[in-house]
Protein backbone atom coordinates (compact mmCIF):
# COMPACT_ATOMS: atom_id res chain seq x y z
CA UNK A 1 0.00 0.00 0.00
CA UNK A 2 2.93 2.50 1.31
CA UNK A 3 4.33 1.66 -2.58
CA UNK A 4 1.46 2.64 -4.24
CA UNK A 5 0.55 5.56 -1.89
CA UNK A 6 4.12 7.05 -3.19
CA UNK A 7 3.45 7.01 -7.12
CA UNK A 8 2.49 10.47 -7.41
CA UNK A 9 4.02 12.40 -9.50
CA UNK A 10 4.79 15.36 -6.85
CA UNK A 11 6.44 13.00 -4.85
CA UNK A 12 9.67 11.49 -5.16
CA UNK A 13 11.89 8.71 -3.61
CA UNK A 14 15.02 10.95 -4.06
CA UNK A 15 16.49 13.81 -1.96
CA UNK A 16 18.19 16.79 -2.92
CA UNK A 17 20.77 18.82 -1.17
CA UNK A 18 21.47 22.18 -3.03
CA UNK A 19 24.38 23.53 -3.54
CA UNK A 20 24.85 27.59 -4.13
CA UNK A 21 27.40 29.92 -4.10
CA UNK A 22 29.03 31.19 -1.37
CA UNK A 23 27.96 34.59 0.05
CA UNK A 24 30.28 36.27 1.84
CA UNK A 25 27.63 38.51 3.57
CA UNK A 26 26.31 35.28 5.39
CA UNK A 27 29.75 34.30 6.43
CA UNK A 28 31.24 35.70 9.87
CA UNK A 29 34.83 34.70 9.02
CA UNK A 30 34.40 37.29 6.12
CA UNK A 31 34.17 39.92 9.39
CA UNK A 32 37.66 38.44 10.53
CA UNK A 33 39.80 41.67 9.59
CA UNK A 34 37.56 43.99 11.21
CA UNK A 35 37.66 42.02 14.58
CA UNK A 36 41.44 41.60 14.08
CA UNK A 37 41.77 45.18 14.05
CA UNK A 38 39.37 45.23 16.85
CA UNK A 39 41.47 43.01 18.83
CA UNK A 40 39.74 39.94 18.94
CA UNK A 41 42.29 36.95 17.59
CA UNK A 42 39.67 33.86 18.11
CA UNK A 43 38.15 31.68 15.87
CA UNK A 44 35.44 33.60 13.67
CA UNK A 45 33.29 30.44 12.72
CA UNK A 46 30.25 29.33 14.16
CA UNK A 47 30.43 26.27 15.87
CA UNK A 48 29.41 22.95 14.86
CA UNK A 49 27.49 22.16 17.89
CA UNK A 50 27.04 23.37 21.47
CA UNK A 51 27.29 20.38 24.17
CA UNK A 52 24.65 19.44 27.62
CA UNK A 53 27.01 22.49 29.56
CA UNK A 54 26.57 25.10 26.68
CA UNK A 55 29.92 24.88 25.83
CA UNK A 56 30.87 25.44 22.34
CA UNK A 57 32.61 23.01 19.80
CA UNK A 58 34.38 23.27 16.20
CA UNK A 59 35.04 19.28 15.11
CA UNK A 60 37.84 20.45 13.06
CA UNK A 61 40.13 23.41 13.09
CA UNK A 62 39.96 26.22 10.68
CA UNK A 63 42.99 24.77 8.65
CA UNK A 64 41.70 21.27 8.59
CA UNK A 65 38.12 22.72 7.25
CA UNK A 66 39.40 24.44 4.33
CA UNK A 67 42.23 21.68 3.66
CA UNK A 68 40.69 21.88 -0.21
CA UNK A 69 39.96 26.33 -0.11
CA UNK A 70 37.61 27.97 -2.28
CA UNK A 71 37.60 31.95 -2.23
CA UNK A 72 34.54 33.51 -0.03
CA UNK A 73 32.69 34.31 -3.12
CA UNK A 74 33.43 30.75 -4.48
CA UNK A 75 30.52 29.69 -7.24
CA UNK A 76 28.22 26.77 -6.72
CA UNK A 77 30.32 24.78 -8.88
CA UNK A 78 33.15 25.40 -6.85
CA UNK A 79 31.53 24.69 -3.79
CA UNK A 80 30.44 21.26 -5.40
CA UNK A 81 33.50 20.39 -6.16
CA UNK A 82 34.94 20.77 -2.40
CA UNK A 83 32.04 18.88 -1.15
CA UNK A 84 33.30 16.36 -3.08
CA UNK A 85 36.68 16.45 -1.95
CA UNK A 86 36.02 16.49 1.70
CA UNK A 87 33.77 13.34 1.25
CA UNK A 88 30.97 14.87 3.62
CA UNK A 89 28.47 17.58 3.27
CA UNK A 90 29.13 20.39 6.18
CA UNK A 91 26.42 21.25 8.51
CA UNK A 92 26.07 24.42 8.91
CA UNK A 93 23.25 27.19 10.66
CA UNK A 94 21.86 28.41 7.65
CA UNK A 95 22.46 32.03 7.86
CA UNK A 96 20.74 35.11 7.03
CA UNK A 97 22.30 38.25 7.72
CA UNK A 98 24.64 36.34 10.30
CA UNK A 99 21.65 35.20 12.27
CA UNK A 100 20.74 31.46 12.59
CA UNK A 101 17.67 29.97 10.89
CA UNK A 102 18.52 26.51 12.56
CA UNK A 103 17.63 25.98 16.12
CA UNK A 104 18.93 23.95 18.94
CA UNK A 105 22.11 23.27 19.59
CA UNK A 106 23.26 21.51 16.61
CA UNK A 107 23.87 22.14 12.70
CA UNK A 108 22.42 21.05 10.40
CA UNK A 109 22.30 19.87 6.53
CA UNK A 110 19.39 21.16 4.35
CA UNK A 111 17.85 18.76 1.65
CA UNK A 112 14.58 19.38 -0.54
CA UNK A 113 11.94 16.52 -1.57
CA UNK A 114 11.28 18.15 -4.97
CA UNK A 115 11.20 16.03 -7.95
CA UNK A 116 13.21 16.89 -10.37
CA UNK A 117 11.18 18.94 -12.85
CA UNK A 118 10.34 21.04 -9.83
CA UNK A 119 13.85 21.76 -8.54
CA UNK A 120 14.98 23.16 -12.02
CA UNK A 121 11.83 25.70 -12.44
CA UNK A 122 12.47 26.51 -9.18
CA UNK A 123 15.74 27.18 -9.17
CA UNK A 124 15.45 29.37 -12.26
CA UNK A 125 12.89 31.44 -9.83
CA UNK A 126 15.07 31.52 -6.53
CA UNK A 127 18.39 32.30 -8.78
CA UNK A 128 18.71 35.97 -7.86
CA UNK A 129 18.32 35.12 -4.27
CA UNK A 130 21.32 33.10 -4.37
CA UNK A 131 20.08 30.18 -2.34
CA UNK A 132 19.18 28.29 -4.77
CA UNK A 133 20.91 26.62 -8.35
CA UNK A 134 21.00 24.12 -10.31
CA UNK A 135 23.93 22.25 -8.46
CA UNK A 136 23.31 18.96 -5.61
CA UNK A 137 23.61 15.81 -4.55
CA UNK A 138 20.74 13.59 -4.16
CA UNK A 139 20.30 10.50 -2.28
CA UNK A 140 17.60 8.29 -1.84
CA UNK A 141 15.36 9.33 0.82
CA UNK A 142 14.87 5.82 2.77
CA UNK A 143 18.52 5.71 3.45
CA UNK A 144 18.71 9.56 4.36
CA UNK A 145 16.15 8.78 6.83
CA UNK A 146 17.88 5.97 8.37
CA UNK A 147 21.58 8.22 8.51
CA UNK A 148 19.04 10.38 10.78
CA UNK A 149 17.04 13.04 8.92
CA UNK A 150 13.72 14.03 9.43
CA UNK A 151 11.24 16.31 7.30
CA UNK A 152 10.96 19.81 8.65
CA UNK A 153 8.29 21.07 10.95
CA UNK A 154 6.39 24.02 9.51
CA UNK A 155 5.30 26.45 11.89
CA UNK A 156 3.58 26.50 15.52
CA UNK A 157 0.03 25.53 17.14
CA UNK A 158 1.30 28.49 19.06
CA UNK A 159 3.16 32.25 18.93
CA UNK A 160 6.78 31.85 17.91
CA UNK A 161 8.65 32.84 20.87
CA UNK A 162 12.09 32.23 22.00
CA UNK A 163 14.44 31.64 24.62
CA UNK A 164 17.58 33.28 25.75
CA UNK A 165 18.80 29.53 27.64
CA UNK A 166 17.54 26.29 28.25
CA UNK A 167 15.59 25.62 30.84
CA UNK A 168 18.62 24.74 33.28
CA UNK A 169 19.75 28.25 32.21
CA UNK A 170 22.39 27.50 29.87
CA UNK A 171 22.90 28.88 26.20
CA UNK A 172 22.15 26.53 23.81
CA UNK A 173 22.13 28.13 20.53
CA UNK A 174 19.48 30.08 19.11
CA UNK A 175 16.35 28.55 21.10
CA UNK A 176 12.77 28.24 21.05
CA UNK A 177 11.07 27.92 24.34
CA UNK A 178 10.10 24.68 24.81
CA UNK A 179 7.48 25.45 27.81
CA UNK A 180 5.63 27.97 25.08
CA UNK A 181 6.09 26.34 21.61
CA UNK A 182 6.42 22.80 22.99
CA UNK A 183 8.91 21.63 21.03
CA UNK A 184 11.93 19.62 22.74
CA UNK A 185 14.94 21.17 21.97
CA UNK A 186 16.71 18.19 20.17
CA UNK A 187 14.07 18.50 17.76
CA UNK A 188 14.09 21.92 17.04
CA UNK A 189 16.67 22.09 14.07
CA UNK A 190 13.66 20.90 12.00
CA UNK A 191 11.43 24.37 12.91
CA UNK A 192 10.85 26.40 10.29
CA UNK A 193 9.15 29.55 10.41
CA UNK A 194 5.75 29.55 8.96
CA UNK A 195 2.51 31.58 9.08
CA UNK A 196 0.34 31.91 5.67
CA UNK A 197 -2.17 34.66 7.11
CA UNK A 198 -1.18 38.16 7.07
CA UNK A 199 -1.55 40.31 9.88
CA UNK A 200 -2.85 36.92 12.17
CA UNK A 201 -2.60 36.55 15.51
CA UNK A 202 0.65 35.45 15.98
CA UNK A 203 2.39 37.37 12.77
CA UNK A 204 2.37 40.32 10.57
CA UNK A 205 3.57 38.91 7.88
CA UNK A 206 3.17 35.78 5.47
CA UNK A 207 6.22 33.39 5.67
CA UNK A 208 5.44 30.49 3.39
CA UNK A 209 8.75 27.88 2.45
CA UNK A 210 6.52 24.58 2.76
CA UNK A 211 6.84 24.72 -0.95
CA UNK A 212 10.53 23.20 -0.65
CA UNK A 213 9.24 19.74 1.17
CA UNK A 214 11.95 20.50 3.62
CA UNK A 215 14.79 17.82 5.18
CA UNK A 216 16.42 18.33 7.97
CA UNK A 217 19.72 16.23 9.11
CA UNK A 218 21.01 17.76 12.41
CA UNK A 219 24.92 17.00 13.32
CA UNK A 220 25.15 14.03 15.90
CA UNK A 221 27.61 16.29 18.28
CA UNK A 222 31.47 14.75 17.19
CA UNK A 223 29.99 10.97 16.76
CA UNK A 224 31.21 11.05 12.87
CA UNK A 225 34.83 12.33 12.85
CA UNK A 226 33.72 15.01 10.96
CA UNK A 227 31.39 18.20 10.82
CA UNK A 228 28.98 17.17 8.37
CA UNK A 229 27.16 14.19 6.88
CA UNK A 230 30.09 11.55 5.41
CA UNK A 231 29.25 9.96 1.99
CA UNK A 232 31.87 9.66 0.09
CA UNK A 233 34.36 8.98 2.88
CA UNK A 234 35.29 5.07 4.66
CA UNK A 235 33.27 3.51 6.51
CA UNK A 236 34.57 4.03 9.63
CA UNK A 237 33.33 7.64 9.81
CA UNK A 238 29.58 6.25 8.47
CA UNK A 239 28.18 4.35 6.02
CA UNK A 240 24.89 5.32 5.20
CA UNK A 241 24.33 5.21 1.57
CA UNK A 242 24.01 2.96 -1.45
CA UNK A 243 23.20 5.69 -4.16
CA UNK A 244 24.38 8.68 -4.93
CA UNK A 245 23.56 10.95 -7.99
CA UNK A 246 25.58 14.38 -8.21
CA UNK A 247 23.84 17.50 -10.19
CA UNK A 248 25.21 20.09 -12.64
CA UNK A 249 23.51 22.00 -15.30
CA UNK A 250 25.71 21.20 -18.36
CA UNK A 251 27.63 18.83 -20.00
CA UNK A 252 30.31 20.35 -19.68
CA UNK A 253 30.58 20.55 -15.96
CA UNK A 254 29.55 16.82 -15.77
CA UNK A 255 33.17 15.77 -17.91
CA UNK A 256 34.89 17.87 -15.07
CA UNK A 257 32.98 16.52 -12.32
CA UNK A 258 33.95 12.70 -13.26
CA UNK A 259 37.55 14.14 -13.64
CA UNK A 260 37.34 15.29 -10.94
CA UNK A 261 36.05 12.32 -8.71
CA UNK A 262 38.26 9.91 -10.89
CA UNK A 263 40.91 11.86 -9.19
CA UNK A 264 39.30 11.33 -5.73
CA UNK A 265 39.45 7.87 -6.52
CA UNK A 266 43.09 7.44 -7.64
CA UNK A 267 44.00 9.45 -4.33
CA UNK A 268 42.69 7.52 -1.97
CA UNK A 269 42.11 9.99 0.75
CA UNK A 270 42.03 13.66 1.25
CA UNK A 271 45.49 15.26 1.94
CA UNK A 272 44.54 15.52 5.62
CA UNK A 273 44.69 11.55 5.24
CA UNK A 274 40.61 10.70 5.94
CA UNK A 275 40.10 7.65 3.59
CA UNK A 276 37.97 7.50 0.76
CA UNK A 277 35.40 4.46 0.24
CA UNK A 278 36.55 4.31 -3.34
CA UNK A 279 33.40 1.87 -4.25
CA UNK A 280 30.83 4.69 -3.23
CA UNK A 281 33.18 7.38 -5.82
CA UNK A 282 32.91 4.71 -8.57
CA UNK A 283 29.38 4.21 -8.01
CA UNK A 284 28.46 7.64 -8.04
CA UNK A 285 26.38 9.22 -10.98
CA UNK A 286 26.63 12.45 -12.47
CA UNK A 287 23.29 14.12 -14.01
CA UNK A 288 23.82 16.67 -16.29
CA UNK A 289 20.44 18.34 -16.70
CA UNK A 290 21.42 19.35 -20.13
CA UNK A 291 21.48 15.66 -20.81
CA UNK A 292 18.15 14.88 -20.02
CA UNK A 293 17.14 16.07 -23.32
CA UNK A 294 19.14 13.16 -24.92
CA UNK A 295 17.12 10.08 -22.80
CA UNK A 296 14.62 8.69 -25.23
CA UNK A 297 11.04 8.79 -23.88
CA UNK A 298 11.63 11.54 -21.16
CA UNK A 299 8.90 14.35 -20.33
CA UNK A 300 10.83 17.47 -19.06
CA UNK A 301 7.62 18.85 -17.60
CA UNK A 302 6.91 15.06 -15.47
CA UNK A 303 10.64 14.43 -14.92
CA UNK A 304 11.88 12.77 -12.03
CA UNK A 305 15.26 10.55 -10.84
CA UNK A 306 13.17 8.14 -10.09
CA UNK A 307 12.19 7.62 -13.72
CA UNK A 308 15.64 8.40 -15.38
CA UNK A 309 17.71 5.59 -16.57
CA UNK A 310 19.87 4.98 -13.92
CA UNK A 311 22.41 3.04 -16.39
CA UNK A 312 22.46 6.37 -18.49
CA UNK A 313 24.12 8.23 -16.23
CA UNK A 314 27.88 8.59 -16.13
CA UNK A 315 30.40 7.35 -13.65
CA UNK A 316 34.20 7.65 -13.59
CA UNK A 317 36.03 6.64 -16.09
CA UNK A 318 37.07 2.97 -16.38
CA UNK A 319 40.34 3.02 -18.31
CA UNK A 320 42.02 -0.81 -19.43
CA UNK A 321 45.82 -0.86 -19.63
CA UNK A 322 47.10 -3.30 -21.90
CA UNK A 323 50.26 -5.78 -21.80
CA UNK A 324 51.78 -3.23 -24.49
CA UNK A 325 51.19 0.46 -22.90
CA UNK A 326 52.29 -0.96 -19.22
CA UNK A 327 55.63 -2.15 -21.10
CA UNK A 328 55.33 1.58 -22.85
CA UNK A 329 55.34 3.49 -19.78
CA UNK A 330 57.45 1.93 -17.73
CA UNK A 331 60.41 1.90 -20.28
CA UNK A 332 59.68 5.96 -20.92
CA UNK A 333 59.53 6.72 -17.20
CA UNK A 334 63.33 4.96 -17.14
CA UNK A 335 64.08 7.03 -20.34
CA UNK A 336 62.77 10.33 -18.78
CA UNK A 337 65.07 9.90 -15.62
CA UNK A 338 67.86 9.89 -18.19
CA UNK A 339 67.05 12.57 -19.71
CA UNK A 340 66.63 14.22 -17.05
CA UNK A 341 70.04 13.35 -15.76
CA UNK A 342 71.72 14.09 -18.74
CA UNK A 343 70.25 17.85 -18.79
CA UNK A 344 71.37 18.08 -15.25
CA UNK A 345 75.00 16.88 -16.17
CA UNK A 346 75.03 18.97 -19.55
CA UNK A 347 73.76 22.38 -17.75
CA UNK A 348 76.71 21.81 -14.72
CA UNK A 349 79.24 21.28 -17.71
CA UNK A 350 78.07 24.57 -19.02
CA UNK A 351 78.51 26.37 -16.11
CA UNK A 352 81.23 25.00 -14.39
CA UNK A 353 80.86 27.99 -11.92
CA UNK A 354 77.50 26.83 -10.38
CA UNK A 355 77.76 26.31 -6.89
CA UNK A 356 74.71 23.27 -6.27
CA UNK A 357 75.00 23.79 -2.50
CA UNK A 358 73.83 27.57 -2.62
CA UNK A 359 70.58 28.52 -3.44
CA UNK A 360 66.97 27.16 -2.82
CA UNK A 361 66.27 23.34 -2.07
CA UNK A 362 63.28 22.20 -3.08
CA UNK A 363 61.29 19.51 -4.91
CA UNK A 364 60.71 19.90 -8.78
CA UNK A 365 58.03 17.35 -9.87
CA UNK A 366 56.92 15.96 -13.69
CA UNK A 367 53.41 16.37 -13.87
CA UNK A 368 50.03 15.50 -15.72
CA UNK A 369 46.36 16.56 -15.40
CA UNK A 370 45.05 14.54 -18.39
CA UNK A 371 42.45 11.22 -17.40
CA UNK A 372 43.42 8.88 -20.23
CA UNK A 373 44.93 5.08 -20.44
CA UNK A 374 48.18 6.77 -19.76
CA UNK A 375 47.78 8.11 -16.76
CA UNK A 376 45.64 5.13 -15.75
CA UNK A 377 48.80 2.98 -16.84
CA UNK A 378 50.79 5.52 -14.46
CA UNK A 379 48.96 4.55 -11.59
CA UNK A 380 48.93 0.91 -12.17
CA UNK A 381 52.61 1.04 -12.17
CA UNK A 382 53.30 2.79 -8.99
CA UNK A 383 54.97 5.60 -10.98
CA UNK A 384 52.31 8.49 -9.78
CA UNK A 385 50.53 9.73 -7.04
CA UNK A 386 47.80 12.06 -6.97
CA UNK A 387 46.68 14.45 -3.47
CA UNK A 388 42.67 14.71 -4.75
CA UNK A 389 44.40 17.93 -6.29
CA UNK A 390 44.04 16.60 -10.05
CA UNK A 391 47.50 16.60 -10.53
CA UNK A 392 49.43 13.67 -10.95
CA UNK A 393 52.71 13.53 -9.71
CA UNK A 394 54.70 11.05 -11.16
CA UNK A 395 57.90 9.38 -9.59
CA UNK A 396 61.30 9.59 -11.63
CA UNK A 397 64.83 8.78 -10.46
CA UNK A 398 66.29 12.20 -9.70
CA UNK A 399 69.61 13.16 -9.43
CA UNK A 400 71.08 12.85 -6.30
CA UNK A 401 70.40 17.16 -5.23
CA UNK A 402 68.33 18.63 -3.37
CA UNK A 403 68.84 22.29 -5.63
CA UNK A 404 65.89 23.54 -6.82
CA UNK A 405 67.18 24.94 -10.16
CA UNK A 406 69.32 21.72 -10.63
CA UNK A 407 66.33 19.59 -10.23
CA UNK A 408 63.80 21.91 -12.14
CA UNK A 409 66.55 21.67 -15.34
CA UNK A 410 65.85 17.68 -14.98
CA UNK A 411 62.37 17.98 -14.68
CA UNK A 412 61.87 19.88 -17.77
CA UNK A 413 63.82 17.97 -19.90
CA UNK A 414 61.89 14.86 -18.43
CA UNK A 415 58.75 16.95 -19.26
CA UNK A 416 59.80 17.17 -22.64
CA UNK A 417 60.51 13.97 -23.39
CA UNK A 418 57.44 12.54 -22.00
CA UNK A 419 55.14 14.67 -23.87
CA UNK A 420 56.59 13.53 -27.20
CA UNK A 421 56.92 10.14 -26.10
CA UNK A 422 53.47 9.51 -24.41
CA UNK A 423 51.33 11.98 -26.78
CA UNK A 424 49.56 13.87 -23.91
CA UNK A 425 51.10 17.08 -21.74
CA UNK A 426 53.42 16.84 -19.16
CA UNK A 427 54.45 19.71 -17.25
CA UNK A 428 56.95 21.08 -13.82
CA UNK A 429 55.77 22.15 -10.91
CA UNK A 430 58.24 23.31 -7.72
CA UNK A 431 57.73 23.66 -4.64
CA UNK A 432 60.24 25.08 -1.74
CA UNK A 433 61.63 23.20 0.58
Amino acid sequence: MDFYNRQRLDLSEWVIHFVHDRKPDDDPTTLSDIAIMEGFTGDMRLPDYYDKDGKSHNIFTAVEENEYSVAEDASAFEILNKILHDGYIKSGWSLRKLSPTIYGPKSAVCFTEMPLYALVDYAKTRRVSGYVGNYGIAFRRNELFAAGARNAIYGLSTKHLEAEFDDRGIFQGRLLSVKETGIGIQEQYRYVATNLIKGDRFNEKVIDWTHEREWRWALPYDSLGVPGLPFFLSKEYADFFTDIIIIVPTDEEMELVLNHLKTLYDAGSTNAGRKYDKNKIAAARVLSLESISHFSNTDISQLKIDNLPIKQMRVIPNFIVTHELDRKIRNAALEASKKADEAIKDFLSKNPDFDENKGAWGWAYVCTQNISETTQALQNASLSKTYSDGIYRLHLVDYKTSNLNLLEVGAEAAAKYLTKELEQPFFVITQLD
